[in-house]
């Protein structure tokens, strides 16, 4: 009986890995932004991060920012635009499994950020 569970066990195991459960896509990538209660230049300061909830690595990731705009410098290493109302998080670096990236900037009201694309680097 033992050995006919670890048998059925292993094939749904193998049947997820096969089908890609867990495998990882743009969808995997968060965005979280929240009030830090601080104003830079007369604007409310906002913390974003962008946050890989996939077990795997994503690098080169691209989110909207149309018109995106901050009275508080913005560290181009983290966040910075590539046109066409484009920007790349962390200077395209990988961001890690389950791992989170992050920057402020004070404007008013809030951007919302929308990955567009990433780089997946499994296996």
């Amino acid at each position: 009986m033992a050995s006919t569970f670890g048998s059925l066990l292993t094939i749904i195991l193998f049947t997820l890995l096969v089908n890609g459960y867990g495998q990882c896509e743009l969808k995997g990538i968060t965005v979280g932004t929240e009030r830090t209660n601080r104003e830079v230049g007369g604007k409310e300061e906002w913390k974003v991060s962008f946050i890989n909830t996939c077990k795997c690595p994503q690098k080169s990731l691209i989110v909207s920012c149309d018109g995106f705009q901050s009275t508080e410098k913005v560290d181009p290493n983290l966040f910075a635009s590539v046109g066409n109302n484009n920007c790349i998080v962390n200077g395209g670096q990988p961001i890690g499994p389950f791992a989170t990236v992050g920057f402020v900037y004070a404007w008013d009201p809030p951007f919302i950020f929308v990955p567009r694309s990433s780089q997946v680097q499994c296996g």
